[in-house]
């Protein structure tokens, strides 16, 4: 689009050379060709091939030299032109002829000494062509190369290029492969040909300063994506006497302000700028306004700032105004409305503000208005109704309230309605439904209400409808899914009730359509039918509704990579069915009842699944023994699974999150796992793994761990001294580069590509912080260690205070002894600490008050003594942080410190007193606020009556209160203290 825009441009600047090349056409019908140079062209055509594939042509184009012969006039062939009375070949225009092939040094071209014009764009030559001997054609005018050079080996422009003094348009723009030009053949093809009116050398390699003096003949400038660098305030570009067009987009090197554009005649007739992507910052002059004749500006994705200058109403033969991706800030100038030619205006990504709609029903030309992310305010006035030959019409991302006028009936043209991240109210605008031409409907993220309109047949030509984050009622229209070219339709986060349509759209003419569908948070109920799972499926969520059953179990769906129905109340065994979808990548079932076992199909060499979530089902048996080797993430968790984890795991290379938690896997440590390189997050707490955890034996063990939770097992001995060393997942992390989070920053886009559905989908897993477990979505910056509740002894790893970005640390029930390593102080992004219920004596290192991020710190039930740190975060922890060690002293406690108290008591490293047999974490959660007595009852009746589980439920319940009651009273007194709250 762009190029074509382009060369109708270049056409336009150029026209008075084809003037005078019109009285030097062939007349119809005449013979002049001369015989040596029908000779040169066939021999040139000898040394070239035509291959018909892999251009990019439109529909007409044709291989031209197919149609040349011994027999016939040369001046009739396509593609020749011949003077009109001396026969000799003027004009040789083969763009787009599927030329393939080089054009070499000794090419017979060289003999056509009266060429004056030569076109070879659009085709694939493998160097630049005649290469040196280019100087030979002395007579060329024209030249033009575009989209040709596809080359191996040599990329340099020749230097000999700057000899054809007759050049006036040179063009050797490329967008496919980069051309090389050296300094001094930029600088001549520059200031040398002093003819030349036209020069364009986009995207082509030429990292050089622009220069200051440039030939003053000069009409059509394009530089666009050379690399070019510079203060443009310095150059003298703006001067030039004839300069009409100037591209110079592409080129973020390219530094300075806008220049003033003084009232002269350059001025007047300037009449394209092109800045789009450069580093030009500052303000737009004033004078922007004297550039009467100006119908092109762009500064897209500059580093402009300010607000826009009332002069701007002062280019009245403006079409094309594109200023989006600054940092424009203020009003848009009321004058703007003075632009009656504007055809497309882009104001999208700024800081603008305040009401533009009210005064642009005066654009009635205008086809495209963009004005995206921005604060812009207000009603959309009926007024726009005006404006009926739009074809693309984007108000997102703004404040815009009150309802959608319903003025659309009068707007043929309108092929996108983008109106998505407002505060639009009231119900859809009937009149949407009748836009016959509409190809993209995009209403999320608005407070809509209402029902959706039953008849939308309309909407023939409609590939994308997103009505997702509304509050949209009723059924779902069974039209939706009968559009013949929808492909992507969201609807989710509604409250739409019924049963789901058993109707959908397979194909149009023939082409089947591979449709995205997400109808996920609504309140849709019954059976899911069997035409959702039809082959024609790309993608498919209808997670949390309160879907019952599925019409059949046998389904076809050949082409569906991502199916959701987590949170229903889907029952029964998983059906074999899943495992036929053969390019299935996104299982995910969690939160609903299945039972039975996980079919061991599931790990067929067929099957590309990369991320299969059971997680909170009623599944039992074991792990199926293999499963799919592309596998990235495996959530199990909440499950009746037993056995032992799975050894052929360690083929899953791509595995970065394994959630096996909650289960009756009786199983030692999975050492081996170290060996998986991308593996960020293992939890495999509460099961029955037992044993000590082992010796890493790789050199660099669990490189990018984030998140290891061994918690509430039977795991015994102790923790090498090494285990933490190589854990580089959690030192000195990037929020920028790491993480498993897969969602566009700022996005609301739908996930309608299987690449995008892999962004998109976030990974969950059940996490303990600060007391409290959740379900959570894995972030960037979450770092966790938890080996709570285990038999774990011996020191603790002093190779844990490496661990520079952890945030969460639990190491509590279990029986280390020894002191609190001092090395904790280098834990600055730390915020939950428990060591409670362990056997740890001496003092709290003092250096553990530089903790600034620490919210939550538990070292309850110890043997700890001497005086408590103060200062920063320790002066805002209650007394439940450290009860259970009598000789602490200091604040908060209320012992005083004196003599006697100020150095650590000595302890028998062997006193088991707290950790009788039988004791186990439900009991010291209840005795967990300094409830001691009662905990020891409690924990004593669990263990007569085999922990029954409403005892458990109740111990939990209260455990909750207490925990709630604790946040709340450290709360107070933080907002007391004035320090930082989470």
């Amino acid at each position: 689009m762009e190029y074509q825009k382009l060369l109708i441009a270049f056409c336009f600047y150029s026209h008075f050379i084809l003037f005078v090349h019109q009285s030097q056409l062939t007349y119809a019908g005449q013979h002049l060709c001369a015989r040596d140079e029908a000779f040169y062209l066939l021999q040139f055509q000898q040394g070239l091939t035509v291959d018909l594939s892999g251009y990019d042509c439109d529909y007409e184009a044709r291989a031209k030299t197919l149609s040349w012969n011994v027999t016939g006039d040369c001046c009739q062939w396509d593609g020749v032109t011949c003077h009109g009375f001396t026969g000799h070949v003027i004009g040789l225009d083969l763009s787009c002829s599927f030329l393939n092939g080089t054009i070499n040094t000794n090419s017979s071209l060289t003999k056509l000494s009266h060429l004056q014009r030569l076109n070879l764009a659009f085709n694939k030559l493998s160097n630049f062509p005649l290469g040196d001997s280019i100087s030979e054609l002395e007579s060329l005018t024209y030249l033009n190369l575009s989209h040709s050079v596809h080359m191996i080996g040599e990329k340099q422009i020749p230097q000999v290029l700057s000899n054809l003094s007759k050049l006036v348009s040179l063009d050797l723009s490329s967008y496919y492969t980069e051309l090389k030009v050296d300094r001094k053949t930029f600088r001549s093809l520059l200031q040398d040909l002093t003819n030349l009116e036209v020069l364009l050398l986009d995207n082509t390699d030429a990292p050089f300063e622009l220069p200051k003096n440039l030939s003053s003949s000069l009409r059509y400038l394009s530089l666009e994506g050379t690399g070019m660098f510079g203060n443009i305030s310095e150059f003298q570009i703006f001067h030039l006497p004839n300069l009409q067009v100037l591209r110079l987009g592409q080129n973020p090197l390219l530094t300075g302000t806008l220049p003033n554009f003084n009232r002269s005649s350059n001025g007047r007739s300037v009449l394209e700028l092109d800045f789009f992507s450069t580093g030009i910052s500052g303000k737009v002059p004033d004078s922007i306004g004297n550039l009467h004749s100006l119908w092109y500006l762009n500064l897209q994705n500059c580093h402009l700032s300010g607000s826009i200058p009332e002069s701007i109403g002062n280019l009245t033969a403006i079409r094309e105004l594109i200023l989006s991706e600054n940092d424009f800030t203020g009003n848009v100038p009321s004058t703007v409305s003075k632009l009656n030619k504007l055809v497309r205006l882009d104001l999208s990504s700024n800081y603008f503000r305040g009401s533009i709609l009210e005064y642009i029903d005066n654009l009635t030309a205008i086809t495209q208005l963009t004005i995206p992310d921005n604060s812009f305010t207000g009603n959309v006035p009926s007024t726009i109704g005006k404006l009926n030959k739009l074809n693309y019409l984007s108000l997102s991302s703004n404040y815009f309230e009150g309802s959608i006028p319903d003025i659309f009936a009068n707007f043929s043209e309108l092929s996108a309605l983008v109106f998505d991240t407002n505060n639009f109210t009231g119900s859809f605008p009937c009149s949407i439904a009748t836009l016959t031409s509409l190809v993209n409907l995009e209403l999320q993220n608005n407070l809509l209400t209402g029902s959706l309109p039953s008849n939308i047949s309309g909407f023939q030509q409609l590939q994308a409808l997103d009505l997702s984050f509304n509050y949209f009622t009723g059924t779902t229209p069974p039209s939706l899914f009968l559009l013949p070219r929808l492909v992507s339709l969201h609807v989710q986060r509604n409250q739409l009730t019924g049963k789901l349509p058993n109707v959908l759209k397979r194909s149009y003419l023939g082409y089947v359509l591979y449709r995205s569908i997400d109808l996920s948070y609504n309140k849709l109920q019954g059976e899911i039918p069997n035409a959702m799972l039809s082959m024609s499926m790309g993608k498919l969520d209808l997670s949390h509704n309160f879907l019952t059953g599925f019409e059949k179990q046998e389904w076809h769906s050949e082409y569906l990579q991502y199916l959701n129905l987590e949170n229903n109340f889907l029952q029964g065994p998983l059906h074999l069915s899943f495992c036929d979808m053969y390019s299935l990548e996104f299982l995910i079932l969690a939160r609903n009842n299945f039972s039975g076992s996980i079919p061991g199909c599931l790990g067929n060499s067929s099957i590309s699944i990369s991320a299969l979530d059971l997680r909170m089902n009623n599944l039992h048996g074991e792990i199926p023994r293999f499963l799919s080797t592309g596998l990235q993430y495996l959530g199990l968790y909440g499950n009746q699974l037993g056995g032992q984890v799975p050894r052929s795991l360690v083929n899953c290379t791509s595995l970065e999150a394994l959630d096996l938690g909650n289960n009756k896997i009786n199983d030692t440590f999975p050492i081996w796992l170290q060996k998986l390189p991308n593996l960020q997050v293992l939890i495999l707490k509460s099961n029955l793994f037992h044993g000590p955890i082992g010796d890493l034996e790789s050199e660099f063990p669990f490189p990018e761990l984030r998140i290891f939770d061994l918690s509430f097992n039977g795991f015994t001995g102790t923790l090498p001294s090494n285990f933490f060393k190589s854990f580089r997942g959690m030192m000195d992390v990037d929020e920028e580069k790491t993480g498993i989070t897969r969602s566009y920053k700022g996005s609301t886009r739908p996930c309608t590509s299987i690449n995008r559905c892999r962004r998109d989908y976030l990974y969950h897993f059940s996490l303990v912080i600060k007391g409290n477990e959740f379900d959570m979505r894995i972030t960037s910056i979450m770092t966790s260690v938890d080996i709570s509740s285990n038999r774990v002894e011996g020191y603790i790893p002093n190779s844990i205070g490496n661990l520079s970005s952890l945030v969460l640390l639990n190491l509590s029930h279990n029986s280390f002894r020894g002191h609190i390593p001092a090395e904790f102080a280098k834990l600055q992004q730390l915020e939950a600490l428990d060591l409670s219920w362990n056997k740890l004596i001496g003092d709290i290192p003092d250096p553990l008050s530089s903790l600034t991020f620490l919210e939550v710190l538990n070292l309850s039930y110890n043997h700890l003594a001497g005086r408590i740190p103060l200062g920063k975060q320790f002066n805002t922890f209650p007394n439940d942080s450290y009860c259970g060690n009598p000789d602490l002293c200091g604040f908060p406690l209320s012992k005083e410190c004196g003599n006697s108290n100020d150095s650590p008591l000595k302890h028998d490293d062997d006193d088991d007193s707290f950790f009788a047999s039988g004791f186990t974490w439900q009991a010291v959660v209840i005795g967990y606020g300094c409830g001691m007595i009662f905990g020891l009852l409690m924990g004593g009746l669990m263990f007569l009556l085999e922990k029954p589980k409403w005892f458990v439920n109740f111990a939990e319940d209260i455990a909750q209160q207490i925990a709630a009651k604790k946040r709340t009273r450290q709360k107070k007194r933080r907002q007391r203290h004035g320090l930082r709250m989470n």
